[in-house]
């Protein structure tokens, strides 16, 4: 066991070389990393450029401080995100590009956030043992594993989940502390062998000064012909642990109803986009608009013109995955009706705020009322919304947020 102080509080006279890596290329992680290097630090922020997600303020802009760089890694093939197998395989040589790199960069601490089980362990037995690790624990793989698989096959999905808590139990005793994003994940860990003076929890944030509230009517809801409607939408990752049908028999249902004031738009890619576009073609359901994902520049505009934004997640995802995509909804003051499990930290959130309505995932009666009921009293909306702004701008103070990473326990015990 090794044991020994790495972190002091942020002054002037202790700047370090910081490493982040977020694998989707999220916005709020390039959001730290911009202050990181504002109060600073020599800060090298990466992503994996192949992976097919939405990415949020991943480019370098001219405001950028000097001692930021942004680094896309790549090895060269696309991330195979539905091929089980393949995935793993391109996972693992993704982790030994990243180790190398961070090793080429030689910073002083490293923050891996979203970050695969896979890519995990290849980074445990390849990076410097006196590399300091913070593992910014998003998601719970080996539980979503689980959950997916056993659906498709029945208790493999216990076998592969407990292959991958293994490997979650060696990157735990590895890094020097863990940031999970929710104290649900605490016991968890403790599972995992983890003490309660390695754990600090930060909630995630998104970043209230990029994406603010704008005009309903907007440049971008002009381009898509959306003008003069009365918008319901959906914006981000909509995979497996979702259920996409309830967007479709909603647009479905206000179709029946001759309500042509109302289109629901979902901008998005992968299999819920595919699954959306068939079900509108097999039901001829006309005010169902999918779009890919829009640039992140555009977001504010993209929330903006919505009416009601909407979040989905399964039902056995409740504990294992926290959508922070209500993060941003919060951020362009509009309300929100969700469909996340009680349990779950974000509908804890959105009710805590009072910014939006949440019914059970397999509600779907319950959803469709809720997005009725809303449209009906948009003065509710409204206040739903500015509640939800509210929130976010005393909330998401990234001032505060990089001050509490930085001062994190000074002790980082190693088996």
């Amino acid at each position: 066991m090794q044991t020994d102080a790495w972190l002091a509080p942020v002054t002037s006279h202790n700047s370090m070389k910081i490493f982040v890596h977020d694998y989707p290329g999220h916005a709020f992680p390039v959001q730290l990393s911009r202050k990181f290097a504002e109060l600073g630090h020599e800060v090298v922020h990466a992503f994996a450029q192949a992976l097919e997600s939405p990415r949020g303020g991943v480019l370098s802009r001219s405001s950028d401080p000097q001692s930021l760089r942004i680094l896309p890694v790549t090895t060269g093939m696309p991330m195979p995100k539905y091929d089980f197998l393949r995935r793993v395989l391109e996972e693992r040589r993704y982790g030994a590009l990243l180790a190398e790199t961070v090793k080429r960069e030689q910073p002083e601490l490293f923050i891996t956030c979203t970050t695969p089980d896979d890519v995990l362990d290849a980074l445990r037995f390849r990076l410097p043992r006196k590399l300091h690790m913070i593992w910014w624990l998003q998601d719970l793989y080996s539980v979503g594993i689980r959950s997916v698989l056993n659906r498709q096959i029945p208790l493999a999905g216990t076998v592969v989940s407990t292959l991958y808590r293994s490997k979650e139990r060696r990157f735990a005793a590895r890094a020097d502390h863990i940031v999970p994003i929710t104290a649900a994940f605490i016991p968890f860990l403790e599972e995992l062998g983890v003490p309660k003076s390695k754990i600090t929890v930060i909630e995630n944030w998104a970043p209230a000064n990029e994406i603010t509230p704008l005009p309903s009517e907007n440049d971008w809801k002009r381009e898509q012909g959306l003008s003069g409607k009365k918008v319901v939408l959906y914006s981000g990752t909509l995979g497996l642990k979702h259920n996409p049908a309830l967007l479709s028999r909603a647009a479905a249902r206000f179709q029946a109803q001759r309500r042509d004031d109302i289109v629901v738009v979902v901008a998005t890619q992968g299999m819920g986009a595919d699954f959306l576009k068939k079900e509108a073609e097999a039901h001829a359901i006309q005010n169902l608009k999918v779009l890919p994902w829009q640039p992140y520049e555009r977001l504010p505009q993209v929330l903006s013109s919505a009416d009601i934004l909407t979040a989905i997640i399964e039902p056995d995802a409740g504990l294992f995955s926290v959508p922070s995509k209500i993060l941003s909804c919060f951020c362009a003051g509009r309300p929100i009706v969700a469909a996340i499990p009680s349990n779950n930290l974000a509908a804890k959130t959105i009710t805590n705020a009072q910014a939006g309505l949440v019914v059970e995932p397999d509600d779907e009666a319950g959803f469709i009322a809720q997005l009725d009921h809303l449209l009906a009293n948009p003065a509710l909306g409204e206040e739903l919304g500015r509640n939800g702004r509210a929130y976010a701008e005393k909330t998401f103070d990234i001032d505060a947020i990089a001050r509490q990473f930085l001062a994190l326990p000074t002790q980082a015990s190693r088996k």
